[in-house]
Order: structure tokens, then sequence, then C-alpha cells
């Protein structure tokens, strides 16, 4: 039977190669977008109208996110697979430079966004269709996090929360909650990151580089499988043995 994805945050450099890849392996797949609409036409047009269809849609907003996934539950009647990767610029910011609103943004797109996004899906999820979730959230959530990114960190850390609290109320309708978390990853989120940072990153990895999109795009793509349809509230680092528990 032919899967739906969704992909939140589907223009973003993990969130556009989850997005081929599921193309790819057969997936038709409904990303949203935030800002980025060239993007967003330019994927639809390599892709093809019949694999993707794109949505602008604000996290933070609930009215945004209802109507967005109204939308796609009109086209569909079940998504099958909701892939959470959207996130906020990161800046380098020291704790003393920043300020709350600065939290309140990561904050707003991360755990505000998901809670959102699963609250419109209830429906479907009380008729017990089986959903698998995939949260795109960061290694830092495990160890020490770096300095210049408490409130990216700090959001993180609220979503693995609400994914983990979801992964335990839902499984009852036989859906699964899951994480994935990256290293760093070369994408445009690190662009606001100083070179010397990233370069002592890669230099300090066992592997010696920082992460492809298509290294987290392989696990998302595992954890969409009916072969892990036992894994519930799992974390999965993907790393390259740069933080190991």
């Amino acid at each position: 039977m032919e899967k739906i994805a969704l992909v939140i945050g589907g223009t973003g450099g993990i969130g556009s190669e989850i997005v081929r890849a599921f193309i790819k392996n057969g997936i038709k797949v409904n990303a949203t977008y935030y800002k980025n609409k060239d993007t967003a036409e330019k994927m639809v047009y390599e892709s093809g109208k019949e694999n993707l269809s794109v949505y602008q849609m604000d996290l933070a907003d609930e009215i945004s996110v209802k109507e967005t996934v109204q939308k796609i539950a009109d086209k569909h009647k079940t998504i099958d697979i909701v892939v959470f990767s959207a996130t906020y610029q990161t800046k380098n910011k020291q704790l003393f430079s920043t300020e709350w609103e600065d939290f309140q943004k990561h904050i707003d797109t991360q755990s505000r966004g998901l809670f959102y996004v699963t609250k419109n899906l209830m429906n479907q999820i009380k008729e017990k269709h089986r959903t698998k979730f995939i949260v795109i959230l960061t290694e830092y959530c495990f160890g020490k996090p770096p300095a210049g990114l408490s409130d990216y960190v700090t959001a993180k850390y609220s979503l693995m929360g609400l994914a983990k609290s979801i992964a335990s109320e839902l499984a009852k309708y036989g859906c699964t909650v899951n994480m994935v978390s990256p290293g760093m990853t070369e994408t445009n989120l690190i662009a606001n990151l100083p070179p010397k940072f990233i370069e002592i990153a890669a230099q300090s990895n066992p592997l010696r580089r920082i992460a492809k999109p298509a290294d987290v795009a392989n696990v998302v793509l595992f954890l969409a499988s009916d072969g892990s349809d036992y894994i519930n509230g799992a974390n999965i680092m993907v790393n390259g043995g740069g933080v190991m528990l």
C-alpha cells in the first residue's frame, strides 16, 4: 500500500534530503515550508507534482497549522509518517547576550509546532491509524552542549521531552514516536557559526567530518519503514561517534 508522509520543514537542509529519500522509495510526500517558497517550488519541479506537494505553514500560528493539516487531510485519508524537521536559524550568542525572546522563538518553532501538528492529527490517531512520528533533535541533547547556543539547545530539550511524552501517550493507538539526533550537519543552519567552530567539530570527530544530510535521511527512512515497528521513544545519534554513550 502506498504510504503518505508529512515532512515539517521540508525545504531545510535535512528536511529536503528526507523528502528526496522518501520519494526515491515510493513514498508520496507533503512538505511544509515557512519562507523558502522558491526552494519549495524548485523541489516540486524536480520531483514531480504526483510525488510532492508543498504548503506554506507557520508553526507558531495555531490557525496556520490547523488549515495546512486540514488541506493535507482533505487530499489524503490518512498520513502514515510525520517527520518534524523544522528549526529556527541558530546564532552563536553567549548567554548574557541573549534575551528571552531568543529562547521563545526557538521554543515556538520546536515544541509549540509539534504540539499543534499532533493535536490536528487527533482524529486519524484516535481511529488507530498507526502513524509513525520522527522528530529531528541534535546530539547536544546528549552530554555537554557547546557554549553560545543556549536558546537552541533549550528548545531541543523541550522538544525531546514533548516527543517522549507523545511516544508514551499515543502508543495505545498504535503510533510510534522516535527521535534522531544528528551531530553538526552540512546545512544552512550552521551558516552563522564561525568557520573555526565547524572545523574544530570536524577534526574532533572520530570520522574526521561533520554529518551530511543523507546520513540523517537514511536513519529517518529506516524509522519510517515497517522494520522499525517495535521501536518507540528511541533517540538515535547520527554523529560519527562524536558522542558515545
